[in-house]
């Protein structure tokens, strides 16, 4: 059996969240990587108006955890809101599944945007439900 400080230790080591990643870094992050995914948790409304390139939406819990269901986990995950708060909920949820290269954008979107990083502007229409 582990001692408290020694187990500790090792979640640390297995776990990577990057709570405080900077626009700089997590654009560096995203560009070192062969296959990034990248999480918007913002709302449908938000991200539909502007997004960052290539980005993917899971807006509440149920999608984010269906998204995360089928990925391996070492893949490195790239989460952003507008300002860094609900990126970061999101990133505890990812990490307690066993992801263990989870970033977070500090800041948030606003940030990314402040840093001049590409914005992808393309104006998203919701998919129609076939009946």
């Amino acid at each position: 059996m582990f001692h408290k400080p020694v187990y500790v230790l090792l979640l640390l080591s297995v776990f990577q969240i990057h709570a405080q990643d900077s626009a700089m870094d997590f654009y560096i992050g995203i560009h070192s990587c062969e296959y990034p995914l990248i999480i918007d948790t913002r709302t449908y409304k938000e991200f539909r108006q502007e997004r960052i390139p290539g980005a993917i939406l899971a807006e509440n819990r149920s999608v984010l955890e269906s998204i995360s269901d089928s990925l391996d986990l070492d893949q490195h995950i790239f989460v952003y809101c507008d300002d860094g708060d609900r990126s970061l909920v999101a990133c505890r949820i990812l990490s307690r599944k066993g992801f263990r290269n989870v970033y977070n954008l500090s800041g948030g979107l606003i940030e990314w945007k402040l840093s001049s990083y590409d914005i992808d502007l393309k104006k998203i229409r919701r998919r129609r439900k076939r009946g």
